[in-house]
C-alpha cells in the first residue's frame, strides 16, 4: 500500500507559501520605492542646495526629475525677476530639439492649457508665484509615465520654488556685486574703505595708482600708513576723519587733506567719509568708507588764475598810472618842451608794454586754439638773428649782443614771423635780466636735421626747483620776483609752444662750469636737401637731438 500524503495540506501549505512570498515581494518593492523615493527626494534637495544659477538648477532639476518619472523629456519654465510671463530656462531628452516647445508662456494656466494640447504629456504647476514654474514631462508614445516620480515632483514644488527664488536673488547679487565693482574700479576718484581698526579693506584702481601701492599690499594695514596722513599739509592722528566717522557714525560731506603720492609728493584731495554697515556677528563696529578726488590740478589752475590776475593788474595798473601822471601834467602845467618830449617817450615807453603784454595774451589764447597753424618757409637763421639785431638798435641794447651763427647755415623750414617772436622774447628775457653792460651770446649749429640755437646770458640764473616750472604760463623764479624786474611770465611759455609747434624742442639749464647766467637752447627743423641747398618742400619724421651739458655753447667760442 503505497502512502500518498494528505493532499489538501500540502496544496494549503504551498498556497501560504506563495501569499507570504508575493506579500514579501510587495513589501520589499514598497519599501523600494519608498527608498528611491527618500533618495529622489535627497537627490533634489542637493540639486536645490547647490548654489548654480537658475539655469544650471533648472537643469539639473529636469533630468533628475525626467529620470524618476521615466519622461522621455523634460521641460522647466520660471518668471523671471522682471514678471514677464514665464520663461523656457531648461529641457532635456526629446524636448531640447522639439523647436515646437514655446520659449515663453504668459502664466501657469496658459502653460496648464497649452500641455493638455499636446499628446504624452504632463504638466504640472510646482509654483504660481515667487517664482511662477512650470514642468512639463514627455511621455513615449503608449507608455504612461511613473506615477511616483510625479508625486516627488508634487512633494518637492515648495522646495523648489524656494531653491529657484534663491537662485534668480543670487544671480541679481552677483549683478549689482559686478556693476558695483566695475564702478567703482572705473571711477577717477580714490576709494577705499577700512574696517573698525582703520585697517584697509578694500582699494580701489585710481588709489593703487595715485598712492603707488596694489590693494593686494594695502590691505590688512592701517589708512594712515598707506594713506601717508602726517604728510606736510596732511591732518594729524587726532583728526582722523576715518576714526571720527567710526566713533560717531555720522557721515562726514566734505574735508580736504593731503596724501602720500606714488612719488612721495603730497597731494592735496578732498572728499567725503561715511559709515559702511557693520564687519560682521564678531565686531559691531561700522566700518567707513572715503571717496577722495585729486584736486591737486585744481588747485594750480586756481594758483594759476590768481597769478595771472596778479600779474596782469599789476603790470596794468603801473603802466597806466604812468600815462595818466604824464598826461595830466602835459595838460595841467606849462612845461618846457625839453620836458614834454620826455614825458611823450614815457608814454610811448609805457605803452609799449601795454602793447606787448595785450599781445602775449593774445598769443596765449592763439597758442591754446588746435591746431596752430604756422605758415612754413625756407629761411635763414643768420638773416632772422640779423633783423632781431637791426630792432635792437633802435634802442641801443644791439650793443650787448654777441652773435657767433655762421652764414652757411642751412635754410631752416619754419614761420619766420614766429622764429622772430621766439628769438624776440629768448634775446629780450636775457637782456632784462642780465644787468646792464654784460654781454649776450647767441650761436648756432646744424645738421642735415636740426638747427640747434644757443643763448646764454650772465644774468640772475633760474633756481634748479623752478627750471622745471618757468616754461609754464604765467610761471615766474622766485628770484625774479623778489628782484622786481617786470614781466608777465609769458615769453617762455609762448616761446616752448612755438618751438613744439614746430616739432623742435626747448631746454633752460644753468651755465656750465659754474657760469654766472642760463643758456637756453632750442632746435628748429632744417629744410630737407643738401646743406646749404635747397629743395622742395618735403616734410618727414625726424628725432629731435637730445641737448649735452657739455656741448660748448657761445660764449665760451667767443672767450676762446
Amino acid at each position: 500500500m503505497t502512502a500518498t500524503g494528505p493532499p489538501a495540506d500540502v496544496a494549503a501549505l504551498a498556497a501560504r507559501i506563495e501569499t507570504l512570498e508575493r506579500e514579501s515581494r510587495r513589501a520589499f518593492e514598497d519599501a523600494q520605492r519608498e527608498a528611491d523615493a527618500l533618495f529622489a527626494q535627497y537627490q533634489l534637495s542637493q540639486l536645490m542646495a547647490s548654489r548654480g544659477s537658475v539655469a544650471e538648477l533648472a537643469s539639473a532639476v529636469v533630468v533628475e526629475l525626467a529620470r524618476l518619472a521615466r519622461a522621455d523629456g523634460g521641460a522647466l519654465w520660471v518668471e523671471p525677476a522682471e514678471r514677464s510671463g514665464l520663461l523656457l530656462v531648461a529641457a532635456a531628452g526629446s524636448a531640447s530639439s522639439d523647436p515646437s516647445i514655446p520659449s515663453r508662456l504668459d502664466d501657469p494656466d496658459a502653460a496648464g492649457a497649452w500641455s493638455a494640447t499636446v499628446d504624452g504629456v504632463a504638466g504640472l504647476v510646482l509654483s504660481e508665484r515667487d517664482p511662477a514654474t512650470f514642468l512639463a514631462l514627455w511621455a513615449s508614445p503608449g507608455r504612461a509615465l511613473e506615477p511616483d516620480g510625479l508625486r516627488i515632483a508634487q512633494l518637492a514644488r515648495h522646495e523648489l520654488g524656494v531653491a529657484l527664488a534663491g537662485a534668480r536673488l543670487r544671480e541679481a547679487l552677483d549683478r549689482e556685486r559686478h556693476d558695483l565693482t566695475a564702478i567703482v574700479d572705473g571711477a577717477t576718484d580714490l576709494i577705499l574703505q577700512v574696517d573698525g581698526d582703520r585697517r584697509l579693506l578694500r582699494l580701489n584702481a585710481t588709489g593703487e595708482r595715485l598712492l603707488g601701492i596694489s590693494a593686494g599690499e594695502a590691505t590688512g594695514r592701517t589708512c594712515r600708513e598707506v594713506l601717508g596722513c602726517d604728510s606736510p599739509g596732511g591732518h594729524p592722528a587726532e583728526a582722523c576723519p576715518m576714526a571720527e566717522v567710526i566713533q560717531t557714525g555720522q557721515p562726514i560731506a566734505y574735508r580736504e587733506t593731503v596724501l602720500r603720492g606714488a612719488d612721495g609728493q603730497g597731494i592735496r584731495v578732498v572728499g567725503g567719509y561715511a559709515p559702511s554697515g557693520v564687519a560682521g556677528p564678531e565686531d559691531a563696529r561700522p566700518r567707513a568708507t572715503a571717496i577722495l578726488r585729486d584736486i591737486s590740478a585744481m588747485r594750480a589752475l586756481e594758483e594759476l588764475r590768481e597769478g595771472f590776475v596778479a600779474t596782469v593788474t599789476h603790470e596794468l595798473r603801473t603802466p597806466l598810472a604812468l600815462i595818466q601822471g604824464y598826461t595830466e601834467t602835459l595838460l595841467l602845467l606849462d612845461v618846457d618842451p625839453g620836458v614834454q618830449r620826455h614825458y611823450l617817450e614815457r608814454v610811448a615807453e609805457v605803452t609799449a608794454r601795454l602793447t606787448t603784454l595785450v599781445e602775449q595774451i593774445l598769443d596765449v589764447a592763439h597758442l591754446h586754439a588746435d591746431p596752430l597753424i604756422l605758415e612754413r618757409v625756407p629761411a635763414s637763421f643768420a638773416a632772422l638773428v640779423a633783423r632781431l639785431r637791426g630792432d635792437l638798435a633802435a634802442t641801443g641794447r644791439d650793443a650787448r649782443l654777441v652773435v657767433d651763427v655762421p652764414d652757411d647755415l642751412p635754410p631752416i623750414e619754419v614761420d619766420p614771423g614766429r622764429v622772430g617772436q621766439i628769438l624776440d622774447n629768448l634775446v629780450g628775457n636775457a637782456l632784462k635780466y642780465a644787468s646792464d653792460g654784460t654781454p649776450v651770446w647767441i650761436s648756432a649749429r646744424a645738421d642735415d636735421r636740426w638747427l640747434v640755437a644757443t643763448i646764454d646770458d650772465e644774468g640772475l640764473g633760474i633756481p634748479a626747483e623752478d627750471l622745471g616750472l618757468v616754461t609754464e604760463a604765467f610761471h615766474r623764479a622766485w628770484n625774479v620776483r623778489e628782484s622786481h624786474v617786470p614781466g608777465t611770465g609769458l615769453g617762455l611759455y609762448i616761446s616752448r609752444r612755438l618751438i613744439e609747434a614746430h616739432g623742435g624742442q626747448l631746454k633752460i639749464a644753468a651755465r656750465p662750469e659754474g657760469l654766472p647766467g642760463t643758456r637756453v637752447r632750442f632746435t628748429l627743423p632744417v629744410l630737407p636737401g643738401r646743406r646749404g641747398s635747397p629743395r622742395p618742400h618735403v616734410r618727414s619724421d625726424r628725432p629731435v637731438p637730445e641737448f649735452a651739458d657739455g656741448d660748448a655753447g657761445p660764449g665760451e667760442h667767443v672767450r676762446a
